[in-house]
């Protein structure tokens, strides 16, 4: 079982997001996902006004697991719609992430969501939308 934790620290974010290959940005929030101490992978997001924007999400090196990313995902997500903010937008691309998070391209391709009632609902019943 594993489990995802705020990063609590710059540092720690910096280190992690090397140890996940991409770039620190300590503008940004961070969720990891640890397995009996072992890093799995990372999540950077900021809260922009009345948005969100998720930058990363990404496996530790050595690491190819979707169902972490989408988990890891969901608890951004989950923490976004706690605050109050119910629009979001993905800029990580690969993999088919988005689609699995329930995000969809808008007029100019851009991947959105709104959390109105998406931790509500049914599991899965935004993706059926």
């Amino acid at each position: 079982m594993f489990e995802i934790k705020s990063v609590q620290t710059k540092e720690e974010q910096e280190k992690i997001c090397g140890l996940c290959g991409i770039n620190y940005d300590a503008e940004c929030m961070a969720y990891a996902a640890f397995e009996n101490n072992n890093l799995l992978g990372v999540s950077q997001f900021r809260i922009l006004g009345e948005y969100a924007v998720i930058y990363d999400l990404a496996n530790t090196a050595g690491v190819d697991d979707t169902a972490v990313l989408v988990i890891i995902g969901k608890a951004t997500l989950n923490f976004i719609d706690l605050c109050g903010i119910k629009d979001a937008i993905i800029k990580q691309l690969n993999k088919n992430l988005p689609d699995l998070l329930g995000f969809k391209q808008d007029k100019h391709d851009v991947w959105r969501v709104n959390l109105e009632g998406y931790f509500d609902s049914p599991c899965c019943k935004h993706l059926q939308e």
